[in-house]
């Protein structure tokens, strides 16, 4: 039984997180932890050294793994996650991409930025805040301008996924509690599907006790459009068996590049 969080020190924790998260197979170490309060909820950001050279979406697995370690040790925190891959000038590349983010004209902030070699290349993923008010169109704008900047700045980068959510909806998604778990079991179900090439832009939102859930699928380019219609209207049905308060599901097909 874990002592109260009360009972232990700062340094206590980070050296308990750090432990159990460098325990998972695919963590090389795990460093620059930093434990902070945010009104009564305690806030756990680290960055992650990964071994080996892991798929970009194969981060989003192992995430989940270095989350739940963490959330052993203060079981109720948010958790930020920064991900790099071994051998990468990762201080540098990290400090880049957090400022590019951060520094787009609306932007409220970044987290969980993932940073992985693709056949020598540099795969990015991040999420960006913005305004709860803002329209579609506008951040659409600034995911733009954070992709461009960043391609500029570095040419080595060659892919960028800038999953856009409003501050409003994380802290509501932390507080229910179903995000990770969610957006873990739709990849999960949507890899049953070969057609789907990737599940990218999962949003989720609450009304009530009912749920919302937004989130687009990159199909087989040559796939006849009814029959992708068909596949999407299966991993709906899928996803609403395991979750009955999903009152809504928009899923959007697009070709795989």
């Amino acid at each position: 039984m874990p002592l109260p969080l009360v009972e232990r020190s700062k340094e206590e924790i980070t050296r308990l997180i750090k432990r159990k998260v460098e325990k998972i197979e695919e963590v090389a170490n795990c460093r620059q932890i930093n434990i902070r309060m945010s009104g009564k909820r305690i806030e756990v950001e680290l960055n992650v050294t990964l071994s080996g050279n892991p798929r970009l979406e194969d981060t989003h697995w192992i995430a989940l793994d270095i989350e739940k370690a963490v959330k052993s040790v203060v079981p109720h925190a948010r958790v930020t996650i920064n991900t790099e891959p071994v051998g990468n000038n990762r201080e540098s590349l990290w400090r880049l991409v957090k400022e590019i983010a951060e520094g787009a004209s609306g932007s409220r902030g970044v987290h969980n930025i993932h940073i992985q070699k693709i056949d020598g290349k540099i795969g990015i993923d991040l999420h960006l805040e913005v305004s709860a008010n803002m329209t579609v169109k506008q951040a659409h704008s600034i995911s733009e301008e954070v992709e461009s900047k960043m391609k500029k700045a570095n040419p080595n980068i060659a892919e960028i996924t800038v999953h856009i959510e409003s501050a409003t909806e994380r802290v509501l998604r932390e507080l229910t509690g179903v995000e990770t778990e969610l957006e873990s079991y739709i990849q999960h179900v949507a890899s049953n599907y070969p057609e789907i090439k990737r599940v990218y832009g999962i949003r989720i939102r609450k009304a009530g006790d009912l749920l919302h859930v937004v989130l687009s699928c990159n199909f087989d380019p040559n796939i006849e459009i009814r029959k992708a219609h068909e596949i999407s209207s299966k991993l709906e049905q899928e996803i609403r068996k395991v979750y009955p308060k999903i009152a809504r599901i928009d899923i959007h097909e697009e070709p795989a590049q």
